[in-house]
């Protein structure tokens, strides 16, 4: 089973979007907005300038500077990256996953692949912590039930599911 995949910046954007935000770091990103309207609010109730610019502050630098700068990343590893100037193609095997990315081939055998995770349109197959494949919904087409079906029965057991996921 193959599959063809070019990442867009669009697609590694959401990818950071997503790596950044999940866990600790979207807590921590979440109470500090809060903390930035209630600011607003304290120095709106209290006409106090310093509270409102402090809250203002924090509200543009967590809601509009940290998403822009995932965004220029993202543009900067498509345009640097030669694994994102190309189409990766990947062949599904029993072994594996076989990887070819212009001249170089690799496999990820399906033991590697420890997490498996859906969000916003995208698959990210992790095989490591820092290290994961994008596959794109755009991407899957209209074999994405086919596709994601036949990696759920190779990964072991042990490979964390998205929620919907079902083992044959």
């Amino acid at each position: 089973m193959i599959l063809k995949i070019k990442l867009s910046v669009k697609d590694l954007f959401r990818f950071s979007m997503i790596h950044s935000y999940q866990g600790q770091t979207g807590i921590f990103t979440a109470f500090c907005i809060l903390v930035g309207i209630m600011m607003i609010f304290r120095g709106i109730a209290q006409s106090s300038a310093y509270y409102g610019f402090m809250g203002v502050l924090i509200m543009v630098l967590f809601v509009l500077v940290t998403p822009l700068t995932l965004y220029m990343k993202a543009k900067k590893q498509a345009a640097t990256n030669p694994m994102y100037k190309t189409e990766s193609v990947y062949d599904m095997q029993d072994d594996g996953i076989h990887v070819t990315i212009d001249d170089q081939n690799g496999n990820i055998p399906w033991d590697q692949i420890v997490k498996i995770r859906y969000n916003r349109g995208m698959y990210i197959l992790y095989t490591g912590k820092q290290s994961a494949f994008i596959f794109t919904d755009e991407a899957l087409g209209s074999r994405k039930d086919e596709i994601m079906n036949y990696i759920y029965q190779h990964v072991p057991a042990s490979t964390k599911l998205p929620k919907n996921a079902k083992r044959a």
